[in-house]
């Protein structure tokens, strides 16, 4: 079988240029997610400076926001978080938070 190709353009013509994609930039939608890394890298220092209840905490905090911009925000805001469904996503936040914060709470210290 011979390969299909498609002809030069005609002498003087430019060539197509593709479609401009639609909707926000990349950085606003992923603004999400990067806010959750940033509370995510904040529970570190927080963890070793202040005290493992307060950075554990913040990381929980990212852990339940993650979930309720999973759950709330549309798909194409939540470039980072999407992994699964989105049931399963939010599912999976919800009990890592809560598991988090009543770890924190019970371990003492």
């Amino acid at each position: 079988m011979a390969a299909v190709t498609t002809p030069p353009p005609a002498p003087g013509v430019p060539p197509p240029v593709p479609p401009a994609p639609t909707g926000p930039p990349l950085l606003v939608r992923r603004a999400v997610f990067i806010g959750v890394l940033a509370l995510v890298a904040a529970s570190v220092p927080v963890t070793l400076l202040v005290g493992f209840r307060p950075g554990g905490y913040v990381l929980a905090s990212a852990a339940l926001s993650g979930a309720v911009a999973r759950a709330v925000l549309p798909e194409y805001l939540c470039l980072g978080l999407l992994v699964r469904s989105r049931r399963q996503d939010v599912v999976t936040l919800l009990v890592l938070g809560v598991a988090l914060v009543v770890s924190v709470s019970t371990v003492p210290g």
